[in-house]
């Protein structure tokens, strides 16, 4: 029994007290407390920063965000953009200056006009008369660039080789004036180890194709020779000139071929034939087009065996005051 009057005394003692805490605001205060504590620890507009709502400041100072994140306003982030993205190009520009002056050491003006082709299938060729290499004018280029007297070397062998001066155009069974190797935008030069198979080196043209039937050429000349038929067309004055036989013989012969078997038609053809359909016949019949020079030489070093190395080497090209031009590591 007295255990049942002492739980009412505590229940009515506890529900007193919870009317008084009401009855004296006590709601009211917490939420006050509440909102002041929710005030003191979110920052100001435009201030971004960090501290605990029990912190002393005298002992721990608020912590910046702002500065210990690098933040800025959109501005100067802009700007630092900006100035990151300067410093990249003049980067990049300031690596490509270095890696010129190490490759390059005494740049040529001609640097970027004239270049060794990146091709290792002619340098890596095992016989002398197979290995060549390339040289490229840059199509972007204004003027004609003169190669003869510029120098090749291997870096590893120190080989140096001068490349010679060329015919233009060549003539056959002849005493031929050389002159200027000339690059004209986009022109290319296929620089052999070997001899000239025809004495000299020579830029090609619409009639080289002839050169091939008796001599061997590497890599091979194109046989893009004027047609039979375009030498001797098909006319009322030539039918009679040179009879019937003639035009059915041009049928089967082959472009940049001069003909050995001309059994069965005229004299008169077989002398045309003969005269018309061969290196020099074409050059002399050719010469004056626009079209008959071809933007490619055929340059010949004349070399005892090979130059170039066949598993890696680094050549360079020298102009004619010993500046570097092109270097070519493969």
């Amino acid at each position: 029994m007295i255990k049942y009057i002492i739980v009412a005394l505590l229940a009515f003692t506890l529900v007193a007290l919870a009317v008084v805490w009401v009855l004296s605001g006590g709601p009211r205060r917490v939420l006050e407390n509440a909102q002041a504590l929710a005030d003191k620890s979110v920052p100001e507009e435009g201030e971004l920063s960090f501290a605990l709502p029990w912190q002393p400041p005298q002992l721990f100072p608020t912590l910046d965000l702002a500065t210990a994140l690098h933040i800025a306003p959109d501005d100067d982030v802009a700007n630092a953009q900006k100035r990151l993205e300067e410093l990249e190009v003049e980067y990049d520009r300031l690596s490509v200056e270095a890696h010129t002056t190490r490759t390059f050491a005494n740049p040529s003006p001609f640097l970027g006009k004239i270049s060794i082709v990146e091709d290792v299938s002619g340098v890596r060729e095992g016989e002398r008369n197979e290995e060549y290499l390339q040289i490229m004018a840059n199509y972007s280029n204004q003027e004609t660039v003169d190669i003869s007297g510029w120098v090749l070397e291997s870096a590893l062998s120190g080989v140096r080789v001068m490349i010679p001066p060329s015919a233009s155009p060549f003539i056959a069974n002849s005493a031929n004036v050389l002159g200027p190797t000339a690059l004209a935008p986009g022109g290319l030069a296929l620089v052999s180890s070997a001899p000239s198979p025809v004495g000299v080196s020579f830029r090609e043209n619409m009639c080289t194709g002839y050169l091939s039937q008796f001599q061997s050429f590497s890599p091979r000349l194109s046989e893009e020779c004027p047609a039979p038929s375009q030498v001797l067309p098909l006319t009322e004055s030539n039918l009679v000139n040179y009879g019937e036989e003639c035009f059915e013989k041009i049928k089967n012969l082959p472009q940049c071929h001069f003909p050995q078997n001309l059994s069965g038609v005229s004299y008169a053809c077989q002398a045309f034939l003969t005269e018309k359909l061969s290196y020099n016949g074409c050059v002399s019949a050719n010469s004056f087009r626009a079209s008959f020079n071809r933007n490619m030489w055929r340059v010949y070093l004349g070399a005892s065996g090979e130059i170039w190395r066949n598993s890696h080497d680094a050549i360079r090209l020298l102009d004619a005051e010993g500046r570097t031009v092109s270097v070519f590591v493969y």
